[in-house]
């Protein structure tokens, strides 16, 4: 090792907690969200606040949450003790789905069978929605809220981010440089927990869509 190398510290770098909002009546019906403003069900209170007693002993120097109703009710619950300081951020909204909010998956793949399949099947992040944005739109909008916030965030940080499936896979590969076509290779279920430690100019996945507090529900 050259002695010009500096050594990197595995436990430095700044946190960030990803999580995606609770779930709601739309996911429940398996109903296109996108940039609608839906609100969390019972079931999603109830993700919101068992994920926010796994990390009540996290000390957060900054929460950030879109600003859909959903995703701030989920932020709200999980950060109670710091509700006041959430920054909401409409960069961190969902894909805008377009003429294909509200409707079912089933749905939409009826009334645009090709369409569907171009954003769905064959993952084109190209494909826009009639009306809508596409993938590569979705990860420049999010791109804006990374390139501006993550160099205000220091070494020994932790910071919350609340999301939606979209907007938090768009994050992840801001936060680790990767592809855009990466977005759509992963998966975030309500409030599943995926946890980034960035350095100066490197990221590393410590955690991926945790669920695990979701169990609590299953002893009681």
């Amino acid at each position: 090792m050259s002695d010009e190398t500096e050594f990197v510290p595995w436990d430095s770098g700044c946190s960030w907690y990803l999580a995606r909002h609770g779930e709601t009546d739309w996911n429940r019906e398996r109903r296109i969200q996108g940039q609608s403003d839906t609100s969390l069900n019972a079931k999603g209170r109830r993700q919101a606040a068992l994920l926010g007693m796994r990390l009540a002993e996290i000390d957060f120097s900054a929460v950030y949450s879109s600003d859909l109703s959903r995703t701030m009710q989920t932020a709200q619950l999980v950060a109670a003790d710091k509700s006041e300081a959430i920054v909401p951020t409409p960069e961190l909204r969902e894909i805008d789905y377009g003429e294909w909010e509200g409707l079912t998956f089933a749905e939409a793949e009826a009334r645009d069978p090709e369409g569907f399949a171009e954003r769905m099947t064959r993952q084109n992040a190209e494909y826009t929605p009639p009306g809508g944005e596409s993938t590569y739109q979705l990860v420049d909008r999010v791109r804006q809220f990374h390139s501006r916030v993550r160099p205000l965030h220091l070494s020994g940080e932790n910071i919350l981010v609340v999301g939606h499936g979209g907007s938090m896979l768009s994050l992840l590969i801001c936060l680790l440089g990767m592809p855009v076509e990466y977005v759509l290779r992963f998966r975030m279920n309500p409030t599943g927990l995926s946890i980034v430690r960035t350095f100066s100019d490197a990221g590393v996945l410590e955690l991926w869509n945790d669920t695990s507090h979701l169990t609590t529900d299953l002893k009681e």
